[in-house]
């Protein structure tokens, strides 16, 4: 499989993409067409169906995997693909791993970090409110250690809500040493549950977007 960051202006497409987005549009000639956004774990690709109706396009819908046969152009400076054909590919066709982006980092490393931190909490009732979320929620655990932290601004992969909480953790260590005067156990509980609404606030990949119920409010109302 061709990664969609190795493509350049003049390659050929030929392999199976997660569809992130799909939508039909109107040139100013009133010719149908729609906008494809194509994903893999290293990047998105914008698409071009200039001629929906072809005997090559087969139906399709966003959150889709499709077998792409197209060509890559550069269009006001961006990369993009002038889909030929394309055919909705079946499950066992494709790896999902492939296609959603994913921290670098070991995630169960890395929450195994997390608590270890928890665990060195001395309030009483900090740690107990920690643990009633990281230890004993099950549920909570499992989305927060999958969960991003943006849709694309910052740590948007899977794992990205996790390794962007531990590391603003790490750095209140930091200060805390640096800064004898700070109350660790409080800057730290703040530290890492400071984006949990984010758990709640954006969904899941492959979606990752923001929810219906909590898109307005957002994560700092939602994790109060």
């Amino acid at each position: 499989m061709k990664y969609i960051k190795d493509y350049k202006d003049g390659d050929r497409v030929f392999d199976i993409y997660f569809c992130k987005f799909k939508s039909s549009a109107v040139t100013k000639n009133g010719k149908s067409y729609e906008n494809v956004i194509l994903q893999d774990k290293t990047g998105t690709l914008d698409a071009k169906i200039w001629d929906p109706n072809n005997v090559g396009i087969a139906d399709f819908e966003a959150m889709d995997y499709i077998e792409v046969y197209g060509e890559v152009t550069s269009f006001n400076g961006a990369l993009q693909v002038n889909v030929k054909r394309v055919r909705r590919c079946e499950e066992g066709e494709y790896d999902e791993s492939v296609y959603m982006p994913v921290s670098k980092k070991n995630l169960d490393e890395m929450y195994t970090e997390l608590l270890s931190i928890i665990e060195s909490i001395q309030n009483t009732y900090l740690k107990a409110l920690l643990k009633k979320f990281f230890v004993e929620d099950d549920s909570f655990a499992a989305r927060f250690k999958k969960a991003s932290a943006a849709k694309s601004i910052h740590h948007g992969f899977i794992g990205g809500l996790l390794e962007h909480t531990l590391g603003v953790t790490r750095l209140c260590e930091y200060y805390c040493t640096a800064y004898p005067a700070l109350n660790r156990d409080l800057l730290l509980a703040a530290a890492i549950c400071h984006d949990i609404g984010k758990t709640k606030e954006i969904s899941a990949f492959p979606a990752n977007d923001y929810t219906d119920d909590w898109h307005f409010l957002g994560h700092i109302v939602k994790g109060v």
